[in-house]
């Protein structure tokens, strides 16, 4: 065999199997991406919709409690927690342990004088 033959065979066998190649590689590729999608990008999008949601029950939280303290001005804030708990309950559908936390916080940071 020359040199051209061996070129000539080698071209062949490339363009005769090309498509099977690239079939491979594309699969490998593909399979490659979803684990990267699977391990990485994922978990980090359900960190960023918690994150999200729990800023949404913290503003909700600041409204309802700020509504609560425009309503009653001269009672203490206190008393009024059941009640704010149960319209974050109510507009968040969340449960009880979470609506008091909310509610707790709002509060408090109603409560907290910032430094002079």
């Amino acid at each position: 065999m020359t040199d051209s033959t061996i070129s000539l065979s080698i071209m062949d066998f490339i363009a005769n199997h090309l498509p099977t190649i690239l079939e491979i590689f594309s699969g490998i590729f593909i399979s490659f991406m979803l684990w990267f999608a699977k391990r990485y990008v994922a978990p980090y999008l359900k960190v960023e919709k918690r994150h999200r949601y729990a800023e949404y029950i913290a503003i909700i939280a600041d409204d309802i409690t700020d509504d609560l303290v425009r309503n009653y001005p001269d009672k203490e804030w206190a008393k009024r927690l059941d009640e704010a708990v149960d319209k974050i309950m109510v507009v968040c559908g969340v449960d009880d342990e979470i609506a008091r936390r909310a509610a707790s916080a709002a509060f408090s940071r109603k409560t907290v004088k910032e430094p002079a």
